[in-house]
């Protein structure tokens, strides 16, 4: 299933990627239950890089 991205921070040629990413990172800040800030800076930075692009997969889209 590919989920609606709905972040639209960010405009121009990456744009989509951008936003996906900021999207992916808020997503897994709200499933542990922290602010979007506790989350970057109290999860092991490589447990933050499962989790996020484990997101971004879910949400549909692949890091090549």
């Amino acid at each position: 299933m590919v989920y609606k991205i709905t972040e639209d921070l960010f405009g121009g040629e990456n744009a989509e990627q951008y936003n996906v990413l900021m999207q992916s990172m808020k997503e897994c800040a709200k499933d542990s239950e922290q602010t979007f800030y506790d989350y970057i800076e109290e999860t092991p930075k490589t447990s933050l890089v499962v989790e996020i692009v484990d997101k971004i997969n879910k949400l549909g889209f692949k890091i090549n």
